[in-house]
């Protein structure tokens, strides 16, 4: 094994060409639509959360008003 690794990448090419078929632009697509979905969905499940989080405003019921 510790022979057998370095030989592999002393032997191997040092360029190496590539084939992207059509269906790796449309996986990359489902992948980026589907992520935007899940942080969709999550957001609209933590909104009240979320909202608190950057508008939560404690009032003070001990000041009089005014």
């Amino acid at each position: 094994m510790w022979i057998v690794l370095p030989l592999m990448l002393l032997l191997m090419p040092s360029q190496s060409h590539a084939y992207l078929d059509p269906g790796a632009g449309s996986m990359l697509l489902q992948i980026i639509l589907g992520g935007l979905a899940g942080l969709a969905i999550l957001s609209r499940l933590f909104w009240q959360r979320i909202k608190a989080c950057f508008f939560n405003k404690v009032k003070n019921p001990s000041e009089p008003k005014q």
